[in-house]
């Protein structure tokens, strides 16, 4: 107590706690800035930490994989079928049939699931032979790639693995195989259904592998593992960490988000660098960009990854694409547990090297922190700090508070109803020049105006410390992109514009998808919102709309013409 009562009056007598309420803006884009350095730190030497198996069960690569240069042949055979159906344009309905027919032959048993909206879906169970039927492996292999390319071979190479598995007595988890038209909605639609009302089920399913080798080459060059799941979900490190160690274990080089393999090899600060940012990015766009399957099954305790063979030149054949689901599945079947052992939240920086929670959580609650000091500035560093709780202005705030969030609302259901969504594009980039087009027919007044941006900044801060824990890219990318809302005050009002503008979610969020993803060109990012909620269930809409834009509202409501309270000042004391 005495170091305490010490440095409390070093505290008084130096005047230190004046001049910090002083700087509390300064101090909030400091604490930017350090959440951003703490998260470029990561890829340094000793803030990670290398991959490792944690369940010893998995033992992956520890038996001879069969699945080789002898089913070459068969797999052939089924491909040049399947490349047929495919040129002649056959329907849907004929390619499942024609599927079907040869699953049946190996004693699996099949169905259709029908969508109207999304499309058919065959699927087949492989029941175990030493299993109870309360467990299942899951194979996936669309029709349409992620690109929309002919999945050819990675439909035949599922065939022939289903073939080669019916063949295995040493199964104890029941094996699934299901051939959706496209990785998107309607795997999803079969992933929900299979959980509510399929009759044809296989048991609680533990984890799902997507096969995505399209076209009918014979070779490839290396393998990309994509393992991004909707809103924030991962899948069980160990299972990203067999998949890696069984490709490499067969002489195959890994991939992760795009980034060429001889960039990864060099294991530097930047290549580690890049790794981290492209997944942060990929996470938060996850159900916005293109969606490779292994994201249908968020949601559900179902770990999935999807395997995608890139190049058609190298030295590895189909056969070595196929011996890594048939390892993984050997791994998987040594379970007699679900997937608790390894972690379910983390950061790849390469295939081989990861950062967990405890190492990069920090920056997204600095930068949440950056927000409630903010919000704090704008209640203290103003003549208007001793209004009391009960004054009209603060009242008055928390009712317009309420009311963006009811008109955001209306928002994102009229949006979802019209699926019209590039029409606010329009909309939010009036409502910065407010304060030029009504003049002052609408006037705030100033100490309405601060209360207003006390609960704005207040409000961001307590939605991003609340999605930090379930979606960490999506909360670290909002805080990043719509910082500069930070410096919206009572400044010119040609500032404002460019600030409110540069961080309107909408208007953001548009700007950065077309100058970072490909895929999301012009207003495409709007479409694939409303997509991503109406198919996926993914939250990403509901987020912006509920968490971004209210506060966004407010402190542009806080920008238009404000006129000083007009109440009597209290007479001067004398001495």
């Amino acid at each position: 107590m005495s170091l305490v009562s010490r440095l409390y009056r070093k505290v008084v007598d130096t005047g230190l706690l004046p001049k910090i309420l002083a700087a509390l803006r300064l101090l909030s884009v400091v604490c930017a800035l350090v959440g951003v350095g703490w998260m470029v730190s990561v890829p340094l030497e000793g803030r990670y930490a290398r991959t490792y198996v944690s369940e010893n069960a998995l033992m992956p690569s520890q038996a001879y994989s069969y699945f080789r240069e002898t089913e070459w042949n068969l797999l052939r055979g089924y491909r040049t079928q399947i490349e047929t159906l495919v040129d002649s344009n056959a329907t849907i309905v004929a390619k499942n049939e024609a599927v079907a027919s040869w699953l049946r032959e190996f004693g699996v048993k099949t169905a259709i699931y029908r969508d109207e909206e999304r499309g058919d879906t065959l699927y087949g169970v492989l029941h175990a032979s030493r299993g109870d039927g309360t467990e299942a492996m899951l194979l996936t292999v669309p029709w349409k790639n992620a690109d929309g390319f002919d999945n050819i071979s990675g439909v035949s190479l599922g065939i022939a693995l289903t073939r080669f598995f019916s063949r295995w007595p040493v199964w104890s988890k029941n094996i699934i195989v299901v051939f959706p038209e496209n990785p998107e909605g309607a795997l999803r639609s079969w992933v929900e259904a299979y959980h509510s009302s399929l009759d044809l089920t296989g048991g609680s399913i533990e984890a799902a592998i997507v096969l995505d080798y399209p076209g009918v080459n014979d070779y490839f060059d290396h393998v990309e593992v994509n393992y991004e799941g909707l809103n924030g979900e991962l899948p069980n490190l160990d299972l990203v960490n067999i998949a890696v160690s069984i490709a490499e274990h067969e002489g195959m080089k890994v991939s992760l988000h795009g980034v060429p393999c001889d960039k990864i090899a060099e294991n530097n600060f930047w290549s580690r660098l890049l790794v981290l940012a492209l997944g942060i990015k990929n996470g938060a766009l996850a159900g916005l960009r293109k969606v490779n399957g292994n994201e249908a099954f968020s949601g559900w305790r179902i770990q999935s990854v999807t395997l995608r063979a890139h190049g058609t030149t190298g030295v590895h054949d189909v056969t070595t694409f196929g011996r890594i689901p048939e390892a993984m599945f050997r791994s998987i079947n040594n379970l007699l547990e679900k997937f608790h052992q390894s972690f379910f939240f983390y950061i790849l920086l390469g295939p081989r090297y990861f950062v967990s929670i405890s190492s990069y959580l920090p920056s997204a609650v600095i930068l949440s922190v950056s927000f409630a000091i903010a919000s704090l500035d704008t209640v203290i560093n103003n003549q208007y700090k001793t209004l009391p709780l009960s004054s009209k202005y603060n009242l008055l705030a928390l009712l317009i508070w309420a009311a963006t969030l009811f008109v955001s609302f209306a928002i994102a259901q009229l949006s979802l109803k019209h699926d019209s969504p590039q029409t606010l594009l329009l909309t939010t980039f009036l409502i910065p020049l407010g304060p030029f087009i009504v003049k002052r027919a609408f006037t705030i007044a100033d100490p309405l105006s601060y209360r207003l941006k006390t609960i704005a900044y207040l409000y961001f801060s307590l939605v991003l410390t609340s999605l930090l824990m379930v979606n960490f890219p999506l909360a670290f990318g909002m805080s990043i992109i719509a910082f500069p809302m930070i410096f919206v005050s009572k400044s010119t009002r040609t500032k404002n514009v460019f600030l409110l503008l540069l961080s309107n979610p909408f208007i953001a969020i548009w700007l950065i998808c077309n100058w970072f993803e490909p895929d999301l060109q012009g207003p495409a990012v709007f479409s694939r919102l409303i997509y991503a909620w109406k198919h996926l269930n993914c939250w990403t809409w509901f987020v912006i709309c509920l968490g971004w834009l209210p506060t966004w509202l407010l402190l542009a409501l806080s920008t238009f013409d404000t006129h000083q309270d007009q109440r009597p000042k209290p007479p001067a004391k004398t001495a």
